[in-house]
């Protein structure tokens, strides 16, 4: 993974998301020193729609850093047709470069089955532990 911007970044990013917070039921979790916020914002009109998932991710601390992902998804017609999906991510503090290294981290982390080698995924809001199981 070389930027934020190429489609590995956004299946590494999409991958850990899932594996954090499986079925997106948590706003905020917490990840190897990381915290996790995510909103979803919607309209939808007679001839056209729209979403918008904003995930801002912050690290605290001696060289912390944050991070928003923004993925856009248009659509139109009675049949809801997709029009555009738009993904992009930028730094909102700290050096790229950190960030950049926190995700080859956890590129490293994860298994060829898409599991996290140490199979635990800290949720954070009310101090719960998701166990990720291999055999799951």
């Amino acid at each position: 993974m070389k930027s934020l911007a190429r489609p590995s970044f956004f299946r590494l990013f999409d991958l850990l998301v899932s594996i954090t917070n499986p079925g997106l039921k948590r706003p905020h979790w917490t990840h190897d020193g990381v915290d996790f916020e995510r909103e979803r914002h919607s309209t939808m009109g007679p001839r056209h729609g729209f979403v918008i998932e904003i995930t801002t991710l912050t690290r605290q601390g001696r060289r912390g850093w944050s991070l928003m992902v923004i993925k856009e998804y248009w659509w139109v017609g009675e049949e809801s047709k997709a029009l555009k999906n738009l993904r992009w991510a930028r730094p909102i503090s700290g050096q790229r470069g950190d960030i950049l290294s926190w995700f080859r981290t956890q590129e490293g982390k994860i298994g060829h089955h898409g599991f996290l080698d140490d199979s635990k995924a800290d949720l954070g809001d009310e101090g719960e532990s998701a166990v990720l199981d291999d055999d799951a």
